[in-house]
């Protein structure tokens, strides 16, 4: 793996001074909409066209404006997946994200060659060494002063992984108690190793620990309840699609207003995102305290004053009724909403303990 990922990220920090955000998303489940209902469906998803395969609702658009960032003579934003899938991937996902006109500086996908050889099966399973020997290898290279945005789903361990890697890097851990709880967590020994080399790499690499992960964003696949995945980090922000994701990246600075726009057209007019899903979805923000009244309000007023999505007048004029609804809805919510954090009982105990008491599940239906 530490060939793949010197291949990946190269082998000594950028010397840029680049202080922006860098992106890395998970692949299935959280870009490509992969299912494993069933073995069948599973055995037949390495044999996929690039064609073939689907995405999430929205996502492409969001990958390509978070791509952009500000634009004009602002370099792409550098954006990396890591995908627990198998190497031979690699050629017909490149091509998939092609097609989904997506710019992308590096995909990352798992030896399963190499597990099956050690009769490793449980490695081809769980993901948590894996990724999160790639983050802080990717750490150690990345130019000082960038921030990070994380993008994972809850059908896997993602918000475990993140969380963990987030505490990592903000100097909130230290190696020997990182290993603790990853020995807790049953992580493989070599995986465990490669993390504690990646940790010790990063150390000489210049780097000084500090808060750079920005955001932890959860596409909630598997319609899990939002609190349990905020348990180990007030940074995990888990949405229901992926118009959500784009409202905070764009209150983020994250993408543009007109990248706003983009994205929200391109849901309403390729994957049925209609009235009801557009106020529900910026209600149940408003609602966890990820947007106050006025973001919402403005929000509202952007999509439907002056039509700036170029939508057909009877999609625009449906917006325009809703909004006296939602906005009356909007009045009977409390003025003070108290953001997602962690229980009070989960503060009175050492990070350490945190994590060693929590037992990452996979929620795959």
């Amino acid at each position: 793996m530490l060939k793949a990922l010197e291949q990946m990220y190269g082998q000594r920090r950028s010397t840029s001074r680049y202080d922006g955000f860098v992106c890395t998303f998970d692949l299935d489940k959280t870009y490509l909409d992969t299912r494993f209902e069933s073995l069948r469906k599973l055995v037949r998803i390495p044999f996929e066209k690039a064609e073939q395969k689907k995405n999430i609702p929205g996502v492409a658009s969001v990958v390509r404006e978070i791509r952009r960032g500000k634009g004009g003579s602002h370099p792409p934003v550098p954006l990396y997946f890591i995908s627990g899938s198998p190497e031979g991937m690699h050629k017909v996902v490149a091509e998939k994200l092609r097609l989904d006109g997506v710019g992308f500086d590096g995909i990352l996908f798992k030896n399963w060659r190499a597990a099956v050889k050690k009769f490793q099966f449980k490695k081809i399973i769980d993901k948590i060494g894996f990724k999160l020997a790639a983050l802080l290898y990717a750490r150690s290279v990345f130019p000082l002063k960038t921030e990070e945005l994380l993008f994972g789903d809850d059908s896997e361990y993602d918000a475990t992984i993140y969380s963990l890697y987030a505490d990592i890097v903000a100097g909130e851990l230290e190696a020997y108690e990182v290993l603790t709880i990853l020995k807790k967590w049953q992580v493989a020994r070599d995986e465990m190793d490669l993390i504690a080399h990646n940790m010790q790499r990063l150390k000489e690499s210049g780097y000084k620990p500090r808060d750079a992960v920005q955001r932890i964003f959860i596409y909630l696949d598997q319609k899990t309840p939002a609190q349990w995945h905020t348990t180990l980090s007030d940074k995990v922000v888990p949405t229901q699609n992926y118009f959500q994701t784009a409202v905070i990246l764009y209150k983020m600075d994250a993408i543009t207003r007109a990248g706003l726009f983009r994205v929200i057209s391109d849901m309403i007019r390729n994957y049925r995102f209609g009235v009801t899903e557009f106020t529900t979805s910026t209600e149940d923000l408003l609602r966890r305290g990820l947007i106050d009244k006025s973001e919402a309000r403005k929000l509202l007023k952007i999509v439907y004053r002056g039509n700036p999505l170029a939508l057909p007048r009877r999609i625009i004029s449906d917006l325009k009724s809703d909004f006296v609804r939602t906005i009356d809805s909007f009045s009977r919510v409390p003025e003070t909403i108290i953001p997602p954090s962690r229980r009070d009982s989960d503060r009175r105990i050492s990070l350490v303990e945190r994590y060693l008491r929590f037992e990452p599940k996979r929620h795959v239906g």
